[in-house]
């Protein structure tokens, strides 16, 4: 039995190392696929990192790009702004000058049509005496001279 027991156990043991060399083996490709999957991660953060790099690029530049457009438009608003006014002020100018010019007319207008009653008024009382003497002769109140 002694015999039984050593060949059994010489069994036993070469089928632990068998065993142990497939889990050596098996132990191994795991660590290579553990090693490649590292690499993968890390070219897969690299990219990412790239990416996010590239967009932060793009974001700075498209904010440039707004500032400068956003300056660019308030620069045209004052310019605008400042057309404007200057557009307001002159024709102000323009309206006072008018109205002031107007004003001068109404005047002199005012002034002929007073001077033009008055001349009026005077051929009127010169009419109406003429014809009063004209009747005080025809009716020989009044003598000739």
């Amino acid at each position: 039995m002694a015999i039984q027991v050593e060949s059994d156990l010489k069994d036993i043991l070469l089928k632990i190392d068998n065993k142990l060399d497939h889990l050596q083996t098996d132990m191994t490709e795991v660590k290579i696929s553990i090693a490649e999957l590292k690499k993968d991660n890390q070219r897969l953060e690299d990219k990412i990192d790239n990416t996010a790099k590239t967009l932060e690029d793009k974001i700075d530049a498209t904010d440039k790009k707004i500032d400068s457009t956003a300056k660019s438009l308030e620069d045209k608003i004052e310019n605008t702004n400042k057309k404007i006014d200057s557009t307001a002020k002159s024709l102000e100018d323009k309206i006072d000058a008018i109205n002031k010019n107007l004003t001068d007319n109404i005047q002199n207008l005012g002034k002929r049509v007073d001077n033009s009653e008055f001349i009026n008024r005077g051929i009127f009382v010169g009419l109406i005496l003429t014809i009063l003497g004209g009747f005080a002769k025809f009716l020989g109140i009044i003598g000739n001279p």
